[in-house]
């Protein structure tokens, strides 16, 4: 299974929940949560004008304890890192890349792990 990382700022409609949660019933009756939001990012392609970069969008999807915590953890503009398994979605003739059972962490919480020195 092929993994991607992005970088990217949660963005979403204002007024609307950053991260909305699905909660599915299994068979055996346990539930799983599954929480989507969407993330930017402008690093993605080179621009001579930083102003008129529409960035990539891409829709996450994260299960487990990590869909337990995102309602909670991540907001409209909240930076965080994404990590999970890349899928191609066409919608309206245009193809787009999503990112599903995936893992993130804070931006701020991921700059200073990288800053931290371990011994």
């Amino acid at each position: 299974m092929a993994t991607i990382t992005l970088i990217g700022k949660v963005v979403g409609k204002a007024g609307e929940p950053a991260v909305s949660v699905k909660e599915f019933k299994s068979r055996e009756g346990s539930g799983m949560k599954t929480a989507i939001f969407s993330i930017n990012d402008r690093e993605y392609c080179y621009f001579k004008n930083k102003d008129e970069n529409p960035g990539q969008f891409y829709r996450v999807e994260v299960t487990g304890r990590f869909a337990e915590n995102a309602s909670d953890q991540i907001k409209l503009g909240t930076w965080v890192q994404v990590t999970g398994q890349p899928v191609w979605r066409q919608y309206n003739g245009q193809k787009y890349l999503d990112v599903k059972n995936g893992k993130y962490v804070l931006a701020e919480d991921w700059k200073t792990a990288a800053s931290s020195e371990i011994f």
